[in-house]
C-alpha cells in the first residue's frame, strides 16, 4: 500500500515547523512558571483533598491568603472570624499550617443539633410574662424555623439559609427551640421577634463551615437589641476508649471543640449579641438587652449558662440598651438570604 503523498503546495518546510515547536514549547515553561499574586503557579494537585476551615491571624492576613487564588475557597468570612473554607490536601494543610499569616487549620466536622431543651414549666420564671422581649430580636441559630405558627403571629420570619434551602424546618428542632424562647404560650420572652437563620440540613446533621456562616451573617446583619440562640454543636471524631474522665475533661474545656466556632461565639458576644444555648440564658440575655432598663441586670446573671465558647463571662461586657421600646424589625421584607455569605 503506498503512502499518501502531500501535494508540493501544500508542504511546510521543516524550519517552520521547528520554529513552532520551540516557540510552544517556551509559551508551556513561562505559563507554569506564572506568579499568582507573588507565588509561583502551583501544580494540579495529584493527591485527595478535604473540606477545612482555615482562621487567619487578621483580616489583612484572611485578605491575602484568599487573593492568592491557589486555594480552593468555598466560604469567605468577613464578620464571624477571619478566615475561609476550602478544599486541602495532606501537603497544603502542613503548608499553612507553617504560614505565620494562619493561627489556625481544622477539618470542617459534621455538627449535629444540641439536645432538646424541656418546655419551661408555666408560672416559673417569666414564662407567661408577656412583656419580656419586646423590641429584642431572637436568631435562631438551628435547622430553620416553621414560620406559620400561630403563637408566633407576625413575628418570625426566615432571615438566612447557609445551607441554600428555604429555610424550612425539616426535623422540628429549630421550631422547638423558637417556641421555648420566644413561643406566645410558652415562651420565656413571647414578645421577641424570632429570625431563623438555619444551619442543618433535614438529615439533622451541618457543617461547621455552614455554622459559622450563620453566625458571619448574624454579625453583619443583626438588628440590636439581639440575642443569639445557637442550638448546633461540633461532633467531634469519636475517640476510642474515651472513658468519664475524658469526658469530664471535655466538658470542663467550655469550648464548642473548634477553634473557629469558639472564635466566631466569641466575636459575635463581642460585638453586642449575646450567644446562648437554650431558652433560660436567652430569657437572662433579653432581660439584660431590655430597652427601658439602662442598668445591668446582674441578679438575672448569676447563673447564667451561655453557650460554652462564650466563657469565661463577665456581667460587665454586656452592653447597656437605652433605645426606645418599639419592636425592631429586621428584614421586614421576608426576604430569605441564602447560600453563601
Amino acid at each position: 500500500m503506498s503512502a499518501l503523498r502531500v501535494p508540493s503546495a501544500l508542504r511546510v518546510p521543516s524550519v517552520y515547523v521547528a520554529t513552532a515547536v520551540a516557540t510552544a514549547a517556551a509559551t508551556v515553561a513561562s505559563l507554569a512558571m506564572t506568579p499568582a499574586s507573588g507565588l509561583a503557579a502551583r501544580p494540579i494537585v495529584a493527591e485527595s483533598t478535604r473540606p477545612y476551615l482555615v482562621t487567619a491571624r487578621d483580616r489583612a492576613a484572611a485578605r491575602d491568603l484568599v487573593g492568592e487564588v491557589r486555594w480552593r475557597v468555598r466560604r469567605y468570612y468577613t464578620a464571624a472570624l477571619p478566615g475561609f473554607a476550602t478544599w486541602l490536601s495532606a501537603a497544603e494543610v502542613d503548608e499553612l499550617r507553617a504560614d505565620p499569616r494562619v493561627r489556625a487549620v481544622e477539618p470542617d466536622l459534621p455538627t449535629r443539633p444540641l439536645r432538646d431543651r424541656r418546655a419551661v414549666p408555666s408560672g416559673v420564671a417569666s414564662a407567661g410574662d408577656v412583656a419580656v422581649g419586646g423590641g429584642v430580636t431572637v436568631y435562631v441559630v438551628d435547622s430553620g424555623l416553621d414560620a406559620g405558627r400561630e403563637e408566633f403571629g407576625d413575628r418570625a420570619w426566615h432571615a438566612f439559609d447557609a445551607t441554600g434551602g428555604t429555610g424550612d424546618d425539616c426535623t422540628g428542632h429549630g421550631t422547638r427551640a423558637a417556641r421555648l424562647a420566644a413561643g406566645r404560650e410558652h415562651g420565656v420572652a413571647p414578645r421577641a421577634g424570632i429570625a431563623s437563620v438555619r444551619v442543618l440540613g433535614c438529615g439533622a446533621t451541618g457543617s461547621l463551615s455552614d455554622t459559622v456562616a450563620g453566625l458571619d451573617w448574624v454579625r453583619r446583619h443583626a438588628r440590636r437589641p439581639a440575642v443569639a440562640l445557637l442550638g448546633v454543636t461540633v461532633a467531634p471524631p469519636a475517640v476510642p476508649n474515651a472513658g468519664a474522665p475524658a469526658r469530664m475533661a471535655a466538658a470542663k474545656a467550655r469550648t464548642t471543640g473548634s477553634p473557629a466556632l469558639d472564635t466566631a461565639v466569641r466575636r459575635l458576644a463581642r460585638s453586642g449579641v449575646p450567644v446562648t444555648a437554650g431558652p433560660r440564658q436567652a430569657e437572662a440575655a433579653i432581660r439584660n438587652l431590655r430597652p427601658r432598663d439602662p442598668e445591668p441586670r446582674e441578679r438575672d446573671l448569676h447563673d447564667l449558662g451561655l453557650h460554652p465558647a462564650t466563657w469565661p463571662f463577665t456581667p460587665t461586657s454586656w452592653p447597656k440598651w437605652t433605645a426606645g421600646t418599639v419592636a425592631i424589625r429586621q428584614n421586614p421584607s421576608r426576604a430569605l438570604r441564602t447560600g453563601g455569605v
